[in-house]
């Protein structure tokens, strides 16, 4: 199975193709290339969100590891096309290893849109199979924060989003490398609340950071949502 080998010939693979090669590459990335308000509704369980608009920026966090895995997607009613536009500037950008899917039903999906279809509700914390996604509100995380100076924050956005404004005691790990820096977190009793702009890449970091045996995690969603931001 060949990476993407010309502009005019991206590797297609069917989703069990591409589930296989995740399977076999432990740091391959499933890039969802849509905005954050689609991809908090309805996303590949295992995909992070870069809207396609940042891609290149998102390239540049990953630049020493062009031969990285990266799988890119969207449920795009023009066939893909932001996938593929995607998938040209990461080959332009001397990655080597870059392909692109459409998701059909070998995938397992996560949303609120999922959640709602399942009778599930974020806003009571139901549980999703056998895991629960706690939601807090940023009220609650505030006060959750000031009364236990353990507790985390976790800011998953980029490094400029951060700079142009963040709040006073925050961590920034952008999602996109936020599992190949772990070790910066490493007390997995610790109380960690997340957030990023619109709530796609905390929703994908809380499942990051579950997935790694993180157990007190909440999902603060949107750097909005702070009181006093």
């Amino acid at each position: 199975m060949e990476g993407y080998n010309s502009r005019f010939n991206p590797a297609h693979l069917s989703s069990g193709e591409a589930r296989e090669l995740t399977g076999l590459n432990s740091d391959a990335i499933v890039l969802d290339v849509r905005s954050e308000e689609s991809y908090a509704e309805r996303h590949v369980s295992a995909a992070i969100n870069v809207p396609f608009e940042r891609v290149e920026e998102f390239a540049g966090t990953i630049a020493s590891d062009v031969d990285r895995v990266i799988i890119s997607y969207c449920f795009c009613d023009d066939k893909g096309g932001a996938a593929l536009a995607a998938v040209e500037i990461l080959i332009e950008l001397g990655f080597t290893n870059v392909y692109y899917m459409e998701p059909d039903e070998e995938w397992e999906y996560a949303g609120t849109a999922v959640d709602e279809a399942a009778g599930e509700s974020n806003e009571n914390n139901e549980s999703k199979g056998n895991a629960v996604h706690l939601y807090i509100s940023g009220v609650d995380a505030k006060e959750m924060y000031d009364s236990n100076p353990g507790v985390i924050l976790l800011d998953v956005r980029n490094q400029d989003e951060y700079d142009a404004g963040h709040i006073d005691g925050s961590v920034l790990i952008p999602v996109s490398v936020l599992e190949e820096r772990l070790s910066e977190l490493p007390d997995r009793e610790a109380v960690i609340i997340v957030f990023c702009r619109a709530g796609g890449r905390s929703a994908a970091a809380y499942d990051i950071l579950a997935a790694n045996g993180y157990t007190k995690v909440y999902d603060m969603q949107k750097f909005s949502n702070w009181p006093g931001v």
